[in-house]
């Protein structure tokens, strides 16, 4: 036994030795573990990059691993496709994997594995690991094999191509690479069985078996591969070098002899042509190259689309987020000078290493500082490109002082989050989820952006690799310090790594010491800088004009010697050196230049000075390259040059360089910018006095020259045009885009007392307003319209110091600045759906005393006219909904939702956009408290009893806990892990929010505060608020001081004593912490002031006497809103309390209120209604903004503005309408039961008629033609029918037939004829006649909820009965069915009982719709579907749709009615919409007609219309009508998805010349959403 072992460990040592050159890898290290060598089995993934676009397997062959293969040796820097793939910047969306399988022929035991079951198991990998999203079944395969491991490969593909299973696998494969693949066997295979089979410890193996010459497994797998690689890519390599055996894979064998297959050698045995030195090797370079060339290749084909839906969403999303120019152009222009060599000091240095590395024992952040040129941003550059060749996911932003877009925090966290989107796959969807959500971003407040992107959706993505942002001049942001504390927020483990650059700053230090951010902090010394100037002066050197490279040596050294560390000094140097043409002028040059930078930059501007034409022309230039809002274009800075001196410069792009001293350069993107932002400072204060710039002075010729070109033939249009959009109407130059998006920057900086400029604004607004307005729209982008409003207020503001705010210039001026505010928060959405609504569609839709209504509301012949509505001023409340017999105790909003917590037990979570409910929840008793999450995934309800957490994604009650007393406050803590209570048992309790598991129970008290003891107090607190920012809680005591704890610790912080006040304290009504953490401020209301005060010294701030119940603050802290018991409104600074605005309303009892996330709209509860407001003056708030060019010590507006809104009474609401068959009348009835006759000429009350009981609301109206009756049924299930005729002098005569209580009905209609009146119960159907008589009743034999009766729409006597997705014939006589059922597809689902249905018929009577609501509850989908009516009753075995409009029917807010063969309903964003069911296209669609404001529909349901046979849509507003005349001669088409297909996005107006009369249009049209 001894022999046989011996011999045993020979004859395995001889075969390793002998066989090393088909084993892949050198013989394994004894200090080795073998196991992590060779690498793992199975698919094992290496690296995973942001946004994975195409996957790499790589598989080994003959007693190889998953790593042991790909290494030259054990050092892990070896393994080339983990190591140096990753890094090859054209490799950036490549998933890289390694197979491992146990192919190790040296094993003892046998294996009756075979290549079948290697590629089987590979394929089931792929199968299971890589087809686990929709991403992933799409991306494309890329497989390379060595060895063996290329045979195994083709037999992934065979079985992929003959399993249905596996297709999906199939069809991803783009590419096989052979790395030494013996495709024909191999002899050593040969030689390599024979010896397993006289080793007798080493059993054999089958796979070996399989891989000899002319082997059945070769032949059968080479003659299917034949026939299945059509469709890849093959790439095969061959071996050159021999081994002790020679070639281990011939030529012959490793090539396919296929057509179109690739063939390269690689300079290596058959072991080393995958292991590699280093990334130069010749035979690496060679393999990445090919497969940079796939990767090409898979970009130009099965990206294309993919590349336009990504550059589509990009584009999307930098409108939502207000991204006016590439982050690139940036980078692009800072890289395009930069010298090779430069930054290496920096790249080198072993901080920044560790920084890059992510490493937990490094700080996070990198903070750059240097003095003013001396190459930051430049430095910043280059580690943006460092890091991208890297393959590094690195978002970057450098800040402009004073460059729209480019100067606030708030602007920075949009393009980072934008380019954010870019890199990552996951956050892009997250990002494109919330827009189309209609999260509305306050783009002014930093703090808002960083919770609703970052926090609630981008910090929530799991990032596969660490993601860098780059951040130069952080100290010319306006206020550079807020974005400190929120980066302190971020959790240590989302690997988010900072770099930024700023000039020493005491004030940053300051920032970052109080955050206790860590970081490394490096400085740009004057040895690091004179390093990378070199590098530029000795790149340049060779221009200058020298006899010898000695003498050019030591001019270098000279300039360097000068530079005194500073970049832009050297650069203006040497500029003017290239232009020396002898070496003494050169000597000259170097000996006059002043060695400070604002010395040089005098001696240049003195220079420029000799001619005054020239003097002049530089001064224009510089103004507005250093005034302008943005960089200027060449084309618009030649436009703007040709409009205010009359000069044309046909090559300025060449020319202004030299014209400006150097001090100008035109970028890669064609944009004029300063040479250095210190040109600018010094044109501010030094520069001489016939280019130095005033800003004030600057800015108001600026403006003028705006305002001029905006006033000129270019932006005038025919006041009544006809067709096209006034953005189609002619080429405009290339300054009207600056001109049209900033010119109201230059107005707000000019000088404010010159009447020049307020009448240059009046005449803009009264003639070409408009079509500013259109093209404002037609962007995309609101912004500037909030923008000009803003900037309108301050510039009347400031003008006020000079003159009294009266007379029409400034009245009119004010009135189109409040207008642009309530265009944007009312009708912005529609606007950007349809920009060419704004010239004809909008105008006739404003307040009557509006300046846009009464400039343009006849600015389209017989175009849309709306009377009835007696509104003069614009209303602050978009909404108001009323709940009857039920009442909301709690209001909270995030992102995008409101929640009202009802006294029935229900919360109700409503869209911000289009106020419809979204969800409701049942927490089973009276909601008295509500708290989102910090996003608004979670929601938490409390009661009495219990509070319960929720999911509102899914609508899942997470879990509930009981209580043994009454909350007062619930609050999230900041990363939503706790959810925090306090009772009115002056209890504190913590919960953990993924379990409901209580974490911690405290006690709080009141405190007498002398000697720090529990005041013995038997009373309970009356208010308690958190604010877990600060990590406080405050609680108020019935007339005791405000007691404070900490919540980290439970312990009592201190109390605030209102001044002067002596026990017992006034009786507070409400508290409330500012939410904004660095606004240290809490706000309390007694019963006759509001107080302000800081909750840690106790001091008081400020007072003011007012009468308020409750409070609430914006979320960026900057207003403090108070309502009070008699319904009013104020609006106050928050630190000053100076009052801004009033609403003064005439409800009682505001409750409870709160504002919405983007600090623009305020919400409150009083009595039974819940309103929604959005005041002008949170518009024009926005943070405090570091321009010294605005000079807001001029504006002394003292006087806040009051606005009253005058509450209807809710017993003339108007409930029901219809038509009479003369167009000119309509049917009203009233909340109160009465009824009305309204005229539609006028929208304004006729005649009353007899109605119903008092205090029963009249729910519908059906008049009937042929007989003059009206039938009106009630609340209560009463019904009347009366005659109505209209007598010759005008009135109406007016007698009750039939007047009656009826039982709950579900259904009441009057027969064509006016003789019967059909009573559908629950149980039973009736039918009538006028005289009161019961004619037939019949019992319903099939319960349900939802019948439907409508008459037949060809067949007077005869009425349909529609009920379980079947529709039945039946006599009006006798109401039994002339025929059997007949069933009709309504819905996919497989179901009956389907939502309440409408039906409507058309004019002709051939085409019947019927469309049925979503129903939450069952799970159920809108649907809408057109039946044809000559079906019905002709023996049919079943009635088809003709067509399907499901699609439409998830936007229909409510069907209005049929007007000729139009089938008309409402939107839920507004738009009056139709479809002409009688003729449908085969590329469906539907037409927008007009616009109708949200706050006049809101309320569902409430909601009354009807369409009369002129086409005029009658709309109810609370006690009025608003009839809409022209309204359908507009039209606009958009395709629509359906069962018939649909086209290409586009929109096409089609308004004939010359008439108002919609044309038909043979295009078709297309796919879009309301």
């Amino acid at each position: 036994m001894v022999l046989a072992r011996h011999k045993s460990s020979l004859g395995s040592t001889f075969l390793n030795r002998r066989f090393t050159g088909i084993s892949l890898s050198a013989p394994a290290n004894e200090s080795e573990s073998s196991e992590q060598l060779r690498g793992a089995l199975g698919l094992n993934l290496l690296y995973d990059p942001s946004e994975p676009l195409i996957d790499f397997i790589f598989v080994h062959g003959l007693r190889g691993g998953s790593r042991k293969t790909w290494s030259k040796s054990a050092d892990p820097a070896h393994f080339w496709p983990k190591q140096w793939l990753p890094t090859e910047p054209r490799l950036k969306n490549v998933r890289i994997f390694s197979y491992g399988y146990n192919s190790d022929w040296g094993e003892k035991q046998g294996s009756a594995a075979t290549i079948h079951d290697f590629g089987q198991a590979l394929l089931g990998d792929i199968h299971n690991t890589l087809c686990f999203s929709k991403d992933a079944l799409k991306n494309p395969l890329v497989l390379i094999g060595h060895s063996m491991g290329g045979v195994v490969l083709k037999k992934v593909v065979l079985l992929a191509r003959q399993d249905p299973l596996y297709h999906h696998v199939a069809a991803r494969i783009h590419s096989l690479f052979f790395l030494a693949t013996p495709h024909r066997g191999a002899d050593s295979a040969q030689l390599l069985s024979n010896m397993l089979k006289i080793a007798l410890p080493i059993g054999s193996k089958a796979y070996v078996d399989g891989l000899m010459p002319n082997s059945d497994a070769i032949q059968v797998i080479n003659d299917g591969f034949r026939h299945a690689y059509q469709g890849i890519q093959l790439w095969s390599f061959f071996e050159t070098v021999p081994t002790s055996l020679g070639l281990i894979v011939e030529k012959n064998s490793a090539i396919l002899d296929l057509p179109e297959e690739r063939v390269q050698l690689l300079n290596a045995d058959h072991r080393n042509v995958c292991k590699f030195d280093d990334p130069s090797d010749s035979n690496y370079c060679t393999l990445r190259n090919a497969f940079i060339s796939t990767v090409d290749s898979i970009e130009s084909t099965w990206y294309s689309s993919k590349k336009v839906d990504h550059q589509q969403q990009m584009r999307s999303l930098a409108i939502y987020f207000g991204i006016s120019h590439s982050p690139d152009d940036d980078l692009a222009n800072i890289l395009d000078s930069q010298m090779e060599g430069s930054g290496r000091w920096l790249i080198e240095d072993p901080n920044f290493l560790g920084w890059r590395s992510g490493l937990e024992a490094h700080p996070k952040l990198f903070w750059l500082t240097g003095n003013p040129a001396t190459g930051k941003s430049t430095l910043a550059g280059h580690i943006v490109r460092h890091l991208e060749q890297m393959n590094g996911d690195c978002a970057s932003f450098f800040f402009k002082h004073h460059t729209a877009g480019r100067s606030t925090i708030s602007d920075m966290l949009c393009s980072l989050a934008w380019q954010m989107a870019s890199l990552n796959t996951e956050i892009r969807r997250s990002l494109l989820a919330m827009m189309n959500e209609d999260v509305t971003l306050d783009r002014t407040d930093e703090r808002s952006l960083w919770r609703s992107i970052f926090v609630s959706r981008i910090f929530r993505v799991h990032l596969r690799q660490p993601l860098f942002w780059v951040i130069d001049s952080i100290d010319e942001s306006t206020r550079p310090t807020s974005f400190f504390p929120l980066l302190a927020k971020i959790d240590a483990q989302f690997p988010l790594l900072v770099f930024v650059t700023s000039r020493p700053s005491l004030a940053l230090e300051r920032a970052l010491a109080h955050d206790q951010i860590p970081l490394y902090n490096e400085i740009i010394t004057h040895d690091r800088s004179l390093g990378d100037i070199a590098l530029y002066v000795k790149a340049r050197a060779h221009i200058f004009t020298c006899e010898s490279d000695c003498a050019r040596e030591k001019l270098v050294e000279r300039i360097l010697e000068k530079s005194n560390g500073n970049f832009l000094w050297a650069t203006l140097v040497v500029r003017e050196l290239e232009g020396a043409m002898s070496e003494q002028r050169v000597q000259d040059i170097l000996e006059s230049v002043p060695e400070e930078i604002n010395e040089l930059y005098a001696r240049i501007f003195k220079q420029l000075m000799v001619s005054p034409k020239e003097a002049k022309m530089v001064a224009t230039i510089l103004r507005w390259i250093v005034c302008a809002s943005r960089p200027l274009t060449v084309e618009e800075l030649k436009e703007a040059l040709r409009l205010e001196i009359n000069e044309v410069l046909p090559q300025l792009e060449k020319t202004v360089s030299s014209i400006c001293g150097n001090l100008v350069n035109v970028d890669l993107q064609r944009r004029v910018c300063l040479a250095h932002q210190t040109v600018a400072e010094y044109l501010y204060q030094d520069g001489p006095s016939e280019i130095s710039i005033r800003r004030n002075e600057a800015h108001s010729q600026l403006a003028k020259v705006c305002l001029d070109y905006m006033q000129g033939d270019e932006l005038k249009v025919p006041r009544h045009r006809r067709g096209s959009a006034i953005t189609k109407q002619r080429k405009r130059s290339a300054f009207s885009e600056y001109a049209i998006k900033h010119f109201s920057d230059h107005v707000a900086r000019a000088i404010s007392s010159r009447d020049s400029l307020l009448m240059d604004l009046y005449n803009f607004l009264r003639s070409t307003s408009l079509v500013w307005l259109e093209l404002v729209v037609t962007a995309q982008d609101l912004s500037p319209l909030t923008v000009t409003a803003k900037n309108l207020k301050l510039y009347l503001e400031r003008r006020m110091r000079y003159q009294a705010p009266i007379g029409q210039h400034i009245c009119h001026i004010s009135e189109w600045a409040n207008d642009l505010v309530h265009l944007v928060a009312q009708y912005g959405k529609a606007m950007i759906a349809s920009p060419s609504t704004v010239s004809h569609l909008i105008p006739p839709i404003c307040p009557k005393s509006s300046s846009i209504y009464q400039a343009f509301y006849d600015f389209y012949p017989r175009g849309l006219r709306l009377v009835g509505l007696s509104q003069e001023q614009w209303d602050e409340r978009l909404c108001c909904l009323d709940f009857s017999g039920v009442q909301a105790l709690s209001v909270t909003s995030r992102d995008n939702k409101y929640a009202l917590g009802m006294s029935n037990g229900f919360l109700s979570i409503y869209n911000e956009s289009s106020f419809q409910e979204q969800l409701k929840l049942n927490h089973g008793e009276p909601v008295r408290q509500l708290a989102f999450g910090n996003t608004s995934l979670y929601i938490a309800s409390a009661g009495r009893k219990r509070i319960s957490l929720w999911n509102t994604s899914s609508s899942i009650q997470m879990w509930t806990v009981d209580l043994t007393a009454l909350p007062l406050a619930i609050e999230f803590n900041e990363d939503d892990t706790v959810l925090m209570a306090a009772t009115r048992a002056n209890s504190l309790g913590f919960w953990a929010v993924d379990s409901g598991r209580e974490l911690e129970m405290s006690q709080f008290s009141d405190i007498n505060e002398e000697d720090q003891s529990e005041y013995h107090y038997n009373r309970p607190p009356i208010c308690v608020r958190f604010a877990s920012s600060l990590n406080l809680l405050g609680v108020a005591y019935r007339q005791r001081p405000i007691s404070f704890w900490d919540l980290g610790e439970s312990s009592f912080v201190g109390q605030y004593h209102k001044t002067g006040a002596v026990y017992p304290e006034p009786l507070i009504h409400d508290f409330i912490f500012n939410p904004n953490p660095d606004i240290c401020l809490c706000a309390v209301t007694y019963e006759a002031d509001v107080v302000v005060f800081d909750p840690f010294t106790q001091h008081t701030i400020a007072d003011y006497k007012t009468q308020a119940s409750s409070l609430a603050a914006s979320p960026d802290g900057s207003i403090l809103a108070t309502g009070s018991g008699d319904g009013v409104i104020k609006i106050f600074d928050f630190e000053t309390l100076k009052l801004l605005y009033q609403i003064n309303s005439n409800q009682q009892d505001i409750r409870a209120m709160s504002f919405n996330s983007n600090n623009q709209r305020l919400l409150d509860l009083r009595g039974s209604q819940f309103s929604i407001w959005e005041p002008s003056i949170l518009a024009y708030r926005s943070p405090g903004r570091d321009d010294s060019s605005l000079n807001i010590s001029e504006s002394l507006n003292e006087i806040p503005e009051a606005v009253s809104n005058t509450m209807t009474d809710e017993d003339l609401t108007i409930t029901a309408v219809t038509t009479h068959h003369d167009p000119k009348y309509i049917f009203c009835g009233r909340e109160n039961g009465t009824i009305a006759i309204y005229s539609s000429n006028t929208g304004s009350e006729i005649q009353s008629i007899c109605g119903h009981n008092l205090g029963m609301a009249i729910l519908r109206l059906q008049w009937n033609e042929s007989e003059n009756v009206l039938l009106a049924v009630d609340i209560s299930g009463g019904y009347s029918a009366q005659r109505i005729v209209k007598q010759e002098h005008g009135d109406f005569q007016h007698h009750v037939v039939l007047q009656k209580v009826a039982i709950q009905a579900q259904q009441i209609m009057l027969s064509p004829r006016a003789d019967k009146i059909l009573i559908s119960t629950v149980n039973d159907n009736e039918l009538w006649d006028l005289e009161g008589v019961l004619l037939t009743k019949e019992a319903v034999t099939e319960l349900h909820p939802h019948r439907l009766w409508i008459q037949h729409p060809a067949d007077t006597d005869k009425i349909l009965l529609v009920i379980n997705q079947q529709i039945r014939n039946c006599e009006w006589a006798t109401l039994q069915q002339c025929s059997g059922p007949l069933p009709i597809h309504l819905h996919d689902a497989a179901t009956t009982m389907l939502p309440r249905l409408s039906a409507e018929a058309t004019a002709s009577g051939r085409s019947l719709n019927i469309y049925h609501p979503a129903d939450r509850s069952r799970g159920l989908a809108p649907s809408m579907k057109v039946f044809p009516t000559q079906n019905i009753g002709s023996g049919a075995d079943i009635v088809q749709p003709v067509a399907s409009f499901d699609d439409v029917a998830k936007d229909v807010k409510c069907i209005i009615g049929t007007h000729k063969s139009l089938l008309i309903y409402l939107s839920q964003q507004g738009w009056l919409c139709s479809i002409n069911i009688d003729d449908i296209s085969p590329e469906k669609f539907y037409t927008r007609h007009f616009f109708i404001p949200l706050q006049w529909h809101s309320n569902i349901d409430q909601l009354a219309m009807c369409v009369t046979n002129k086409g005029c849509i009658v709309l109810a507003v609370k006690n009025e009508i608003a009839v809409f005349h022209n309204g359908l001669n507009f039209e606009e088409r958009v395709g629509c998805k359906g069962t018939m297909g649909s086209a290409r996005a586009s929109m096409r107006s089609v308004m004939k010349r010359g008439t108002s009369e919609p044309a038909r249009s043979s295009v078709p049209v297309v796919a879009g959403a309301h």
